[in-house]
């Protein structure tokens, strides 16, 4: 064999090839050899090691469990073309040359995956060049701010260590896509994949080793690619029942309070009546913060617990020592252990080294979430643990669940972090949550409720308090904002058993909060990032969290876009019973500040658990919750229910209960609420195929008192906590059932002449009455990247069909379609509606959007500071084109000022440079400066002597038109507070 070429090379042609006891070894002309393990059907391992030592596992995988089996019954044979191994029903085609690997499934008869090109190799890198067809998607990477679908995108695998948009944390090297595969990269190393940023029909994957050691994974869904990146990595971990409650994250060792008044808006009103605010200076401190009030008592962790449960808002966990610089004293935080567990609160830590005996928790890192898990597990025997991690990696989805803060009182946050989330999930990490109100900033009551809102429909709740001046407590604004609050968390609770569940089938690979494609995967549109403001919490409940601060006259948030898939599916809102039909996009909806759009899909079971379960009929529908007795084991039990609606019969069906766990009770009741339009016909009841009286109570007291029976109620609400909040309420029939043996016991209700939502409240019907539009039209002149506005010749209420979505609440002579792609060519057509009837369609009309603004920003511009950085806080930030990212300096201003110099790599010709300042809080905002250009980077003539900027977050521009620079030099004098801070520079060249 020929000595392995050096410096970066393709891999040369196939040049021999044979079956050993444990793989297939591959030889190529470039010197290299490789390794193809059959792990099963349907997972393989390459292995391209240019050492040949063969012994690498980055990722710590579970390599263990495969056994041999799959590779001794895989045969082999060579062509004049290439060498193919059949195992199952896959082909891998090794192409000769070149040397290129193809996938064959027999079973769907196409190619699962192709590369384009052999692989490259050397200095320090790997990289494989991947085909993509047209209606491929790719999802995974980890946290991938602002996005979760990244077709058309370049990725990294790295850890920015920020996670907003455009920043990474959680980083993963998987990634899978709708064609049927995914990829594992057994590396730790940093990378980056490009799923046709420059090249369509081009995937690139790279990363920083000479080793390509990746697996394949073929599935006919996403679930299935899970599950077999589970075998990899383990499965996801299953929560303790007590982490779907209320988190609360603090730090009780580090910070000092001095007092403050209430015009001051980081203020917080303390039991004796004072206001306080942090300290950040030794001067006039009136306390210190402590666990148990060994300083003072109202400061203490201690008095927090007391808080919240006085506030009625029951907390299920707590960390003190969270983000504190030193371990607690372990005799002060085993007594507020013991405070905490006498409350009903699992107390925990964020310093492992303090992992005491009746620790329920702890918060770590990367570096240590798996020896955390197993010192809890250990410790707590039957019991499960609780890791919690900031950032994590392929094998923190067996370990830990990652909870993370970002910048709060943001709407464009909320925004990133639901397409995060979604990111995360699709990733494989199934259990996470971003902090309400984020880790510092915050102090917008209504952006903080908006948060609290939709958080709770996440896997986990919880609160990051003492990273910033402003309180980050659900109870810290104004009695109405704690109300509606304290109504999210309780219908929280409500929803537990149903949240339950989707964290038991997350271990098989299902998806607990879910983008639209997964539920809808025959609607193109889900594929992209365009819903990614509104997601699925499992099958049956979509959440459309409100992401802008547009009110109407009444202060009610307006919403706009808001999907609703599937023309065969009517959504019913959660709270008011409004029904809505699917297949097309609302606008124009009004949301007052409490109310959350929540719309429960039709046909959904939904379980509040003690076998309390709320019914939605339509067509047929089998739900399974899954349930156990809460300790660390495998033991699961499942209650199977069927809900058949058929021409106006509905059946109800209840199996037995099999394998019920130890503990739980054997005999219990059954109460069900089923949502109908009208009175029913005749209700009865079967018990193991046996007919049982149903009796009717006549009123709701008599219902409440019996202990079986029916009740047709005309005042029902299906979100109780929220009856101060609306009169609307819902028809239901309540059907309550005596205490049975469950695991002896099949029910089966029949109720006639039922009547619930029905699939013709969809279609419109066509009246010839109304005149097709004339000819309707875009505005170009209020065309931007991301909006078009169409306009029609008269005032009327209209649908618009926009690239075959209809788009529904429209009226006037125009509408503003916001939140489009840029450079992206949207086609549409436009009819009159009147109640349930509409015109004929008008002829098709159209425009493209703008290109994006930073398609024309300078790319690696490099930024030199004269003064020193702070940590984790360096100059690259300031011009990496992360809005996520923050440059700061580590010191105050001098009188000599700071200057900042930034360099081009070629002479550009400009337009305008923008700075986007700090917004979290004033740190850092560029007060005065002035602007010097140079044409050589040497040598800087004055542009603008005094530039002045008001103290705000807004972005500050400076027009350069018709300047070519070289470099640019910022010298600043007058800042916020002395600190200078930016998230970015850009410097825009203009438009031609």
């Amino acid at each position: 064999m020929a000595q392995t070429i050096q410096g970066r090379h393709q891999l040369g042609a196939l040049v021999g090839a044979q079956k050993a006891e444990n793989f297939y070894e591959l030889h190529y002309s470039s010197g290299e050899t490789a390794r193809l393990y059959i792990l099963s059907d349907s997972i393989f391992r390459f292995y391209l090691d240019p050492k040949g030592a063969f012994q690498a596992n980055a990722l710590d995988l579970n390599l263990s469990s495969f056994d041999n089996s799959y590779h001794q019954k895989s045969s082999a044979k060579a062509t004049s073309e290439a060498f193919i191994i059949q195992t199952g029903s896959i082909k891998l085609v090794f192409g000769q040359k070149p040397a290129t690997l193809t996938i064959f499934d027999e079973q769907v008869h196409r190619n699962r995956l192709s590369q384009t090109s052999p692989l490259e190799i050397g200095d320090g890198a790997s990289i494989e060049f991947l085909k993509q067809n047209q209606n491929e998607y790719y999802y995974g990477g980890g946290l991938q701010g602002g996005h979760f679908s990244h077709k058309g995108k370049k990725i990294q695998i790295k850890d920015l260590k920020v996670a907003g948009n455009g920043g990474v944390i959680n980083p993963i090297p998987f990634f899978w896509s709708n064609a049927g595969f995914g990829e594992l990269r057994n590396t730790n190393s940093n990378g980056t994949y490009d799923f046709g940023s420059k090249n369509s029909s081009n995937c690139l994957l790279s990363h920083n080793c000479e080793e390509f050691d990746t697996f394949y994974l073929i599935g006919n869904s996403p679930q299935s690619i899970l599950q077999k990146l589970y075998q990899l990595t383990g499965k996801p971990f299953n929560l303790p029942k007590y982490a779907l409650g209320l988190g609360y994250l603090g730090n009780f060792l580090d910070f000092t309070w001095k007092k403050s008044d209430n015009t001051n808006r980081t203020a917080t009103k303390f039991e004796d009546g004072d206001y306080y605010e942090k300290a950040t200076s030794p001067e006039n401190v009136a306390a210190k913060a402590s666990l148990n009030g060994e300083e003072s008592a109202i400061f203490s962790a201690r008095a927090m617990i007391d808080r919240y449960h006085k506030m009625k808002f029951p907390l299920s966990y707590f960390i003190p020592d969270f983000g504190s610089q030193k371990p607690a004293n372990l005799d002060e935080l085993q007594s507020f252990n013991e405070y905490a567990l006498s409350q009903g609160v699992m107390p925990g830590t964020a310093h492992v080294e303090t992992l005491l005996a009746n620790t329920q928790l702890a918060y770590t890192n990367k570096q240590n979430e798996a020896k955390t898990y197993s010192a809890l597990a250990n410790s707590l025997k039957q019991q499960r643990p609780l890791v919690l991690t900031n950032n994590g990696n392929a094998k923190s989805f067996h370990t830990s669940a990652l909870a993370f803060g970002e910048d709060g009182g943001e709407w464009d946050t909320l925004k990133n972090q639901i397409a995060s989330l979604l990111g995360l999930s699709l990733s494989g990490q199934a259990i996470s949550g971003c902090a309400v109100d984020g880790l510092r900033g915050g102090g917008n009551a209504t952006v903080s409720v908006r948060d609290f809102e939709w958080k709770s429909f996440t896997p986990l709740l919880f609160s990051m308090d003492g990273q910033g001046p402003t309180p980050k407590l659900p109870f810290v604004y104004n009695n109405k904002i704690s109300k509606i609050n304290r109504a999210y968390l309780a219908l929280r609770k409500q929803f537990s058993s149903y949240l339950y569940t989707l964290i038991k089938k997350a271990q098989n690979g299902d998806l607990i909060i879910r983008p639209l494609f997964m539920e809808f995967p025959h609607e193109k549109t889900n594929y992209s990032d365009e819903w990614a403001n509104e997601f699925m919490l499992g099958e049956d409940l979509l959440i459309a969290p409100i992401t802008d601060g547009r009110e109407d006259e009444k202060g009610y948030a307006i919403k706009d876009r808001l999907y609703l898939p599937d023309h065969r599916t009517i959504w019913i809102d959660l709270f008011t019973g409004k029904k809505y039909a699917g297949g097309r996009v609302y606008n124009n909806l009004s949301f007052p500040i409490w109310h959350l759009p929540v719309f429960v899909r039709s046909g959904a079971i939904l379980s509040q658990g003690n076998r309390i379960f709320t019914i939605y009929p339509q067509g047929k529908k089998t739900a399974k919750i899954l349930n156990d007795n809460n300790l660390n084991s495998d033991e699961t039990y499942t209650t199977t229910i069927t809900s058949n609606l058929n021409d106006d019969r509905l059946h109800l069906s209840f199996e037995p209960i099999e394998n019920l766990c130890d503990g739980v009770a054997k005999d219990q009741a059954t109460y069900l609420n089923i949502l109908i339009d009208h009175y029913p016909g005749n209700v009865s009841l079967k018990i193991n195929d046996e007919p049982v009286r149903l009796n009717e109570s006549g009123s709701f007291n008599a219902f409440l008192t019996t202990k079986e029976g029916y009740y047709f109620n005309t005042n029902f609400i299906a979100a109780p906590a929220f009856s101060d909040f609306t009169k609307q309420r819902q028809t239901a029939l309540q059907i309550k059932l005596a205490k049975r043996d469950i695991t002896d016991t099949k029910i089966d209700i029949f109720i006639d002449n039922f009547h619930y939502v029905k699939a013709n409240e969809a279609h419109a019907i066509i009246d010839s009455a109304l005149r097709a539009p004339g000819k309707p039209s875009i505005n170009p002149d209020k065309t931007t990247a991301h909006s078009l506005t169409a306009i029609w010749p008269n005032d009327a209420q209209v649908q618009i069909e926009v690239n075959d979505l209809i788009y529904d609440g429209i009226s006037g002579k125009s509408f503003t379609f916001n939140n489009l792609k840029s450079e992206t060519l949207y086609k549409m057509r436009l009819r009159y509606l009147s109640h349930n009837k509409v015109s004929e369609w008008s002829d098709y009309f159209g425009g493209r959007t703008k290109p994006s603004q930073y398609k024309f920003a300078v790319k690696n511009v490099k930024m030199h500071s004269s003064m020193l950085s702070q940590e984790g806080h360096d100059v690259a930030l300031a011009t990496d084109m992360l809005p996520a990212s923050e440059w700061r300096t580590a010191n105050k201003l001098t009188n000599e000022g700071l200057t900042l110099t930034f360099n081009f790599t070629q002479e550009e010709e400009l337009s305008r440079m923008v700075y986007l300042p700090r917004t979290v809080d004033q740190v850092g905002r560029i007060i005065k400066a002035s602007l010097a250009i140079s044409k050589d980077g040497i040598h800087f003539e004055p542009y603008r002597d005094e530039i002045n900027w008001p103290n705000d977050p807004k972005n500050k521009v400076v027009g350069l038109r018709d300047v070519k620079a070289k470099a640019i030099q910022m010298h600043i004098t007058e800042s916020s507070d002395g600190l200078v801070a930016a998230k970015q520079f850009y410097f825009f060249k203009p438009k031609k």
